[in-house]
């Protein structure tokens, strides 16, 4: 396959803070339908890793190409800087993403969440734009909360609505950040039906999970970071059944 049809490719990304390396020479490819899953220690530079691909984080070296277009890059005062934030905003309108943290705007209703961006980035009518909104609502199964503000939905309920927000933009890639690890056991569930449902549909996604069983099911690749470097990748039963290193091991727990 062509990178020209390829949605996501990540060359050779390196970024530092501070002088400190936290990405080392990471690559990707997320062809269309795949469901790469990012696994790792806390501190191995999942999200961070996540955030570069669309440009939350400025890559100090390395390529990001969206769907063939690569991102253009310069450098101002010895520092690495998007050469046109038109075209962030354009290519970050391809790869939607979900937060740990949901980020849904506290002031606005949820059905206002999810038509937002679709009216001042698409262009989209107000009327277009609620009657799409609403049919996502109603996909993530929160329909009859479209008229709720953030603050009175569970973390499961405010997830699935930033999931339907991300989905309103017609991505090419949904980009999640531990999406379930900020909720209570009870509620993981819920999103994580979603997210499945999404892979089910031929979704391209990249997924930063703890969630292990979900890695196993649903990915077609695997990577395991470790200090920032890609240790292991490939197929979830080669990387979770068969580890080959002792870090990935001990990350995977008692059963090896």
């Amino acid at each position: 396959m062509t990178e020209s049809y390829t949605p996501l490719v990540v060359r050779d990304l390196h970024k530092s803070f501070n002088g400190n390396p936290v990405l080392e020479g990471l690559s990707l490819e997320a062809h269309v339908g795949d469901v790469i899953t990012l696994i790792g220690s806390s501190g191995s530079g999942k999200s961070t890793f996540l955030r570069c691909m669309n440009l939350l984080e400025i890559p100090n070296e390395g390529d990001v190409i969206v769907h063939g277009e690569p991102v253009k890059f310069c450098v101002k005062r010895g520092e690495r800087h998007p050469a046109d934030w038109k075209q962030v905003e354009r290519i970050r309108g391809k790869l939607s993403m979900v937060f740990q943290g949901f980020n849904l705007w506290a002031h606005m209703t949820l059905i206002g969440n999810v038509i937002e961006a679709p009216v001042h980035v698409l262009g989209l009518s107000k009327k277009e734009a609620r009657e799409r909104g609403m049919a996502l609502l109603e996909r993530v199964g929160l329909a009859d909360r479209a008229d709720y503000f953030p603050a009175q939905l569970s973390g499961g309920q405010a997830q699935r609505g930033a999931i339907a927000r991300a989905l309103a933009m017609e991505p090419e890639v949904m980009l999640f950040d531990e999406p379930t690890s900020a909720l209570d056991p009870e509620l993981v569930g819920d999103v994580l039906k979603v997210m499945r449902e999404l892979a089910d549909e031929g979704r391209t996604m990249v997924v930063v999970t703890h969630e292990m069983d979900f890695a196993r099911d649903v990915s077609s690749q695997v990577i395991y970071l470790h200090k920032g470097q890609i240790a292991e990748a490939g197929k979830p039963g080669d990387i979770l059944e068969k580890p080959g290193t002792p870090q990935l091991k001990q990350f995977l727990g008692p059963r090896f």
